[in-house]
């Protein structure tokens, strides 16, 4: 008995037309030529800004920064505090012999603003071959440290520290910053820092200035200043009202000159009816 096959019995193929299947391999063709075509004009276009741009800076550089008629021949400095000249012109990085184009006035005035004692600092260009360099300097108000210790820092209204050069033996000394390790170029942190700032601004104003020259402020305790005048005297003075209470000192003192007390000590950390006391005189209370 034969035997029949399980296998399904296959179908006739469906073949693709000839005509279809070239036109498929045309359009690959051509769609790799437009591929090809649009990599080539990219590359081009990038060739061509590349060529611009070396050509553009090849003549900035024959027209400007290597032209020797662009080359400085006068330094134009202005400052209103004692940096000289030459030190400027260090600090700048600049010399006569350069081009005008070969340097950048915003890093040079960069450089400039890194020196602690500049706090502003304008640089631009006269043509065809001067420099021009204006600076404003940081004017020191008092040092930090003890009295009499040579304290190498000082520094400004803002709190800025500056360094040695800043330095005056007349300048008043403030005494107890709690900030460690400062170097020129900081800015101190302390809060009670700008009270004693606040302190030396009223006593440098014309009406003031004549009675009280501060020598020393110590700040030591958040509650209070502790004032020392070049005539001998202590002020202990509180954070708040400090300029109307300044301004009280001085009525206090001419008119304990007018009675002839020798006064040492004034103790102002009261809101009203502020105490003048002898230098010996001792507080009760502390007496054994």
């Amino acid at each position: 008995m034969a035997k029949r096959s399980s296998k399904p019995k296959r179908g006739p193929r469906r073949r693709e037309s000839v005509p279809r299947s070239a036109a498929r391999t045309v359009e690959r063709r051509q769609a790799r030529r437009r591929a090809w075509k649009r990599l080539g004009l990219l590359l081009g276009t990038l060739l061509l800004l590349a060529g611009g741009a070396w050509g553009g800076w090849a003549a900035w550089r024959a027209m400007f920064s290597e032209n020797v008629f662009f080359e400085i021949q006068q330094i134009d400095v202005t400052t209103d505090g004692d940096l000289r000249r030459g030190h400027i012109l260090e600090y700048a990085r600049v010399s006569v012999g350069q081009n005008l184009f070969a340097v950048n006035p915003q890093d040079i005035r960069e450089l400039l603003l890194s020196v602690p004692v500049v706090a502003h600092a304008q640089v631009g260009r006269r043509l065809p071959n001067t420099l021009v360099i204006e600076l404003t300097e940081r004017v020191a108000v008092a040092r930090l440290g003890r009295a009499g210790s040579g304290s190498p820092l000082a520094v400004d209204s803002l709190g800025h520290v500056l360094g040695p050069s800043s330095v005056r033996a007349r300048l008043p000394v403030v005494v107890g910053i709690r900030d460690k390790g400062l170097r020129p170029g900081d800015q101190v942190e302390d809060s009670m820092l700008a009270e004693a700032l606040t302190v030396l601004e009223v006593c440098n104003q014309a009406d003031v200035r004549p009675d009280l020259t501060v020598t020393t402020i110590d700040v030591s305790n958040d509650e209070q200043l502790d004032v020392g005048l070049a005539t001998g005297e202590r002020v202990l003075l509180s954070r708040t009202g400090m300029e109307k209470k300044l301004r009280q000192l001085c009525a206090m003192r001419e008119e304990a000159r007018r009675r002839g007390l020798a006064l040492g000590v004034y103790d102002m950390t009261v809101e009203r009816n502020f105490v003048g006391r002898p230098a010996a005189w001792q507080d009760p209370a502390e007496r054994p």
